[in-house]
C-alpha cells in the first residue's frame, strides 16, 4: 500500500583549492584568518598560530607567510582561543574569537617585542563583513530560542524576520506535511521556487516544486543563515534565495533542556465569522529534549533530540447545506431524468446531513457551523555524531525521522482524508585540511519520503464539485487524492 518518494540527494567529492582569501562558500564551517605584524605594522612571517576549540578538543596550528598572513580553512562554528608565538616577542592569547557558518573571522595580531608576559585579550564582537561580496543575514542558537515561534520543528519561521522576506499565501499552508506547496521563503521578489534548502550541506529541496523537504526542531540549530545575493555557483538550484541550516553538535561538557509550549482553545478570542458559535474546545501542546554530550573526550561527541506534538479537539468550521428549495428546482433535463440517474443524485444528496439548518447567515444563507473534531500528532526525532580523527581529518553524520497524522471529523461525506505521512534525512561530510591553502571535503546525503493519504469515507468516493455556493464543498477532493 505504500509507495516511496525517494530522494537521493547527492554524493560529492571536492578538492577545493583555497586562495589567501576566503572562501566564498562555507556550507557546513566558517574560516579564520588575519594578518600578523610588529608596532611598526612590518609583517611577521614564521608566526606559530594555534587556534583551539575548548568546547571540543580541535586543535589547528598554522604558520604564516612571508606577508604575515594566515588562514584556517572549514573550522566548526564556535568559539576559539586563538594564541600566537614567535620567538622574541611576548605571546598572546586570544579569548573567544567566534567562528560562524559561511563567514571568514579576521583576528589580526600586533606583537610587542618589549613585553616579556602572555598577553590575553577577549576577542571583540564581529565587525561589518569586508572579506567578501555575499549578502547574508545569520541568526544564531540564543537568537534563534529567544524569538516567539508557534511550531518548533518548522525554521521557516525564522526566514519571517530577516530582511527582504515577503509573506506568500500558499494555497497548501505553512509546512503542509503533505503538499509541497507553502513550504519554503520568498525573498526579494524572487518567488519561492526560486529557493533552495540545505541541512549541514546536505540538500533539502523537494523534487517537485523546489520547496523543502523536512523541517528542523528550533532546539537543535546552531546557526540559521539566508544567501541573498552574490554567493557561490554550489547553490546550483536557488536563483532566489539559499537557506543554510547547520545543527548543533556535542561537546565535552554534558548540556541539554527540556521544553514545552502549550495552547488552549479556551485563552483564544473566537474568530469575527464564528463569534455565534461557543469557543471550541481543544488543544496543542507540543514536548521537547535536547542532549549533548562526549562519548571520547575531544574526540566523539553525541548530540540527539525528539520532539512531540499534538493538536486534537475541536475547530470551528463553515460547511454548506442543501436546502430545501433547492430540492424542488428541477434536477435532471434533457432527457436525462433516468432513474439510475436519479439514483445516483440521491445517493449524492444522502451524504449531507438532515436535521439541521443554516445558523451562519453572516456567511450565507446555506452555511452550517459547527465543532469539527480535529487530531494532529507530529513525532520528530534525530541525532548527530561528530569525529575529531586528529587536527586534519573531522567527520560527521546526521539522522532524522520525522512523522505526522492528520485526522478529522467530516459533517458531509466524502470531504475529508486521513494522512499518514513520514519523512527521514541522513547527512555524512568527510572534511580534510591538508594545509592551510588546500582542503579537500565529501558528503553524502539521502532523504526519503512516505506520503499516504485515504479519503476518509473510503477512495471509491465520487468526485462532485459545488460550485456558485458558498461555501463550497468537493467530494472526493477533486481527485488529489487518495496517494499510495
Amino acid at each position: 500500500m505504500t509507495q516511496f518518494t525517494r530522494f537521493r540527494i547527492f554524493v560529492s567529492l571536492a578538492l577545493v583549492i583555497l586562495a589567501a582569501t576566503p572562501l566564498s562558500a562555507q556550507t557546513v564551517a566558517g574560516t579564520m584568518n588575519g594578518t600578523i605584524t610588529d608596532r611598526s605594522g612590518g609583517s611577521l612571517p614564521g608566526v606559530t598560530v594555534t587556534i583551539r576549540s575548548a568546547s571540543m578538543g580541535l586543535v589547528r596550528v598554522v604558520v604564516t607567510d612571508a606577508d604575515g598572513f594566515f588562514n584556517v580553512p572549514f573550522l566548526p562554528i564556535g568559539l576559539y582561543d586563538v594564541q600566537t608565538e614567535l620567538s622574541g616577542f611576548a605571546p598572546q592569547t586570544r579569548r573567544n574569537a567566534r567562528v560562524d557558518l559561511n563567514q571568514t573571522s579576521v583576528q589580526n595580531f600586533t606583537l610587542d617585542p618589549t613585553l616579556s608576559e602572555t598577553v590575553t585579550v577577549t576577542a571583540d564582537a564581529p565587525r561589518i563583513n569586508t572579506s567578501d561580496g555575499e549578502i547574508k543575514q545569520t541568526m544564531r542558537a540564543e537568537e534563534i530560542m529567544a524569538i516567539p515561534q508557534t511550531n518548533q520543528t518548522s525554521f521557516l519561521g525564522l526566514a519571517a524576520t530577516l530582511a527582504g522576506y515577503q509573506e506568500t499565501n500558499p494555497t497548501g499552508g505553512m509546512d503542509n506535511p503533505t503538499l509541497s506547496v507553502g513550504s519554503s521563503a520568498n525573498f526579494n521578489g524572487a518567488g519561492t521556487r526560486g529557493t533552495t534548502f540545505q541541512i549541514n550541506g546536505v540538500n533539502n529541496d523537494d523534487s517537485s516544486e523546489n520547496q523543502h523537504r523536512q523541517g528542523v526542531a528550533l532546539a537543535t540549530i546552531q546557526s540559521f543563515q539566508v544567501l541573498s545575493n552574490s554567493y557561490s555557483s554550489e547553490f546550483g538550484r536557488g536563483y532566489g534565495a539559499v537557506v543554510l541550516v547547520q545543527t548543533k553538535s556535542g561537546t565535552n561538557s554534558i548540556a541539554g533542556e527540556i521544553y514545552g509550549y502549550a495552547q488552549d482553545g479556551q485563552w483564544n478570542e473566537k474568530s469575527w465569522f464564528a463569534r455565534t458559535q461557543p469557543k471550541p474546545d481543544n488543544y496543542r501542546r507540543e514536548y521537547g529534549a535536547t542532549i549533548g554530550a562526549p562519548i571520547l573526550r575531544d574526540r566523539l561527541f553525541i548530540f540527539a533530540n525528539l520532539d512531540s506534538t499534538e493538536f486534537k479537539g475541536n475547530t470551528i468550521v463553515s460547511r454548506p447545506l442543501i436546502l430545501p428549495s433547492d430540492l424542488n428546482l428541477p434536477r435532471l433535463t434533457l432527457g436525462n431524468d433516468t432513474p439510475a440517474n436519479r439514483a445516483w443524485q440521491d445517493s449524492i444528496l444522502a451524504r449531507f446531513p438532515s436535521g439541521v439548518s443554516p445558523n451562519a447567515p453572516q456567511l450565507s444563507n446555506r452555511a452550517y457551523q459547527y465543532p469539527q473534531f480535529a487530531d494532529y500528532p507530529d513525532r520528530d526525532a534525530s541525532a548527530r555524531l561528530d569525529y575529531n580523527m586528529n587536527s586534519s581529518n573531522t567527520v560527521f553524520a546526521r539522522y532524522q525521522q520525522s512523522a505526522q497524522r492528520r485526522e478529522n471529523g467530516e459533517l458531509i461525506i466524502g470531504e475529508q482524508t486521513l494522512q499518514d505521512n513520514e519523512q527521514s534525512n541522513f547527512g555524512l561530510t568527510w572534511t580534510n585540511v591538508l594545509n592551510q591553502n588546500t582542503v579537500q571535503e565529501a558528503r553524502y546525503g539521502y532523504g526519503d519520503r512516505s506520503t499516504n493519504v485515504n479519503l476518509l469515507a473510503g477512495n471509491d468516493t465520487p468526485i462532485v464539485r459545488f460550485a456558485g455556493i458558498t461555501p463550497g464543498t468537493i467530494l472526493g477532493n477533486a481527485g488529489a487524492y487518495p496517494i499510495n
